[in-house]
């Protein structure tokens, strides 16, 4: 008998262990991923040429909302001899993932006359910061980006490209700016952060139904506690309303991480009078294929013609 307890009790410790370590992993998925390593080198020269026209890469030191340093990065047409105004993407990447990201589509955006603005989000990339907040703060963070952005020498008008953390900001922040912004590519954006880390918890961890709320209600305080905002309000479904901007939707129909539903949702409540959904047969970080890029290019290029207006 007292064999049979010590082994219940073993048991029960052991259970409890891999419970606490998969609370601690799964706080850490959300506020506390991995940071994309690489060095500014790795964004390329500080001149370069594309489709016969030159190019320069400048490198920005911006203060965020929390005051931490956000490093950013213009490609921007060289105007030299004949100034020209022209739209400006600003990319947004992943959770886990960085400006660099946007080198995938370097070429194709400036060759299409567009420059691209990009930034390393608070606590990712090499931007200071300890942890993220799926949106939350980083649309804070956007907004003096995108004033910033505003201000420079010949910029005509301003889209935002987001993927997956960066959609979200992307929504979040359309949903209150109705004046700079002249439209949006959300890719892979979750419509509601509390469904998304239900899910998340399924298919991480088969908890026992009793402790599954328990194991929610966890991760949010401590989330609270570690950075300060609620996963319950965490809802771009609730603000995407607001949006006026022309707003196209993109999502994988295998995309493993948030379910495409998320964009439907999103896409379905959406006050802007353009929207669009495209779906791709792909997961949420294979490679967009290139009639996907096109479609997302076509669509800035109809409708970055919007002058910002200086509020």
């Amino acid at each position: 008998m007292e064999k049979k307890n010590s082994i219940r009790e073993n048991n029960a410790k052991s259970n409890g262990r891999k419970i606490s370590f998969s609370y601690d992993s799964l706080w850490k998925a959300i506020i506390r991923p991995s940071r994309d390593v690489y060095s500014q080198k790795d964004l390329g020269p500080p001149k370069f040429i594309c489709k016969k026209n030159n190019y320069s890469r400048k490198d920005y030191d911006i203060v965020g909302k929390k005051g931490n340093i956000l490093k950013c990065t213009f490609f921007e047409k060289e105007n030299n001899d004949h100034p020209e105004s022209l739209p400006v993407i600003i990319f947004l990447h992943g959770n886990s993932g960085s400006r660099r990201d946007v080198l995938k589509y370097l070429r194709i955006i400036l060759e299409n006359e567009m420059n691209i603005f990009c930034f390393d989000f608070s606590g990712c990339g090499l931007s200071e910061g300890d942890y993220i907040s799926l949106g939350y703060y980083e649309k804070e963070d956007l907004k003096i980006i995108v004033n910033f952005v505003s201000k420079l020498p010949f910029v005509s008008s301003i889209g935002l490209w987001g993927h997956s953390m960066g959609a979200a900001t992307a929504v979040l922040y359309g949903a209150i700016d109705n004046n700079k912004i002249s439209c949006i590519c959300a890719d892979s954006s979750f419509s509601d952060f509390l469904i998304l880390t239900k899910e998340i918890v399924n298919r991480k961890v088969k908890l026992p139904k009793l402790i599954f709320s328990a194991s929610i209600s966890f991760i949010r305080k401590t989330i609270i506690k570690k950075n300060n905002f609620d996963i319950y309000e965490l809802k771009p479904v609730d603000e995407v309303k607001k949006i006026k901007a022309p707003i196209m939707f993109v999502h994988g129909i295998k995309d493993e991480l948030i379910d495409m539903k998320h964009s439907v949702s999103l896409f379905e409540k959406c006050g802007a009078s353009t929207k669009i959904i495209n779906f791709f047969d792909g997961g949420h970080n294979t490679k967009r294929d290139r009639q996907l890029i096109k479609k997302i290019i076509e669509f800035f290029k109809e409708h970055l013609n919007k002058e910002i207006i200086q509020i």
